[in-house]
């Protein structure tokens, strides 16, 4: 995925200022973990994408702040963002895009996934098999939001 302008798009038409990261951030995770970022496209129109990377058991990673480095021995997929534009809501691409991500993490053999869901997409995120664990988030990701994981194998 190189289209990062079409990504911020997505991102300030779903979250607005509040939760804008730069292209230097989303950039940056880009190219730590390209496999694990996909762009969901409708008749050639970008509608939605997921970023995601390797991590490990600490909890989320600080928010507007680039990764210096991925951890050795991850044993997480971390879902850092995933966000459909508001007109293609309803349409399954959010699940899609899931798919992709879960898919990735079970195939790189993480043991489970973590996200910090936003204080909306808490039951979102419940559906999808995430459960919130007892932990204090960095600054920025407002009240309510929760670090959730799930697991992809015993």
């Amino acid at each position: 995925m190189s289209d990062l302008p079409a990504v911020l798009a997505i991102q300030r038409a779903a979250y607005g200022d509040g939760y804008q990261e730069s292209a230097a951030v989303l950039g940056r995770k880009l190219e730590l973990a390209p496999q694990a970022c996909w762009l969901a496209q409708s008749d050639g129109i970008a509608v939605g994408y997921v970023f995601a990377h390797p991590w490990n058991d600490a909890g989320a990673p600080p928010l507007h702040a680039p990764l210096q480095a991925l951890p050795a021995n991850a044993a997480h997929g971390f879902v850092h963002d995933l966000a459909v534009s508001p007109a293609a809501r309803g349409l399954g691409v959010a699940a899609a895009l899931f798919g992709r991500v879960r898919d990735w993490s079970a195939g790189t053999g993480h043991r489970g996934m973590r996200l910090v869901a936003l204080a909306d997409a808490v039951p979102f995120w419940a559906r999808q098999g995430f459960a919130a664990l007892p932990a204090a988030l960095p600054p920025g990701y407002g009240a309510g939001a929760r670090l959730m994981e799930r697991a992809l194998r015993d």
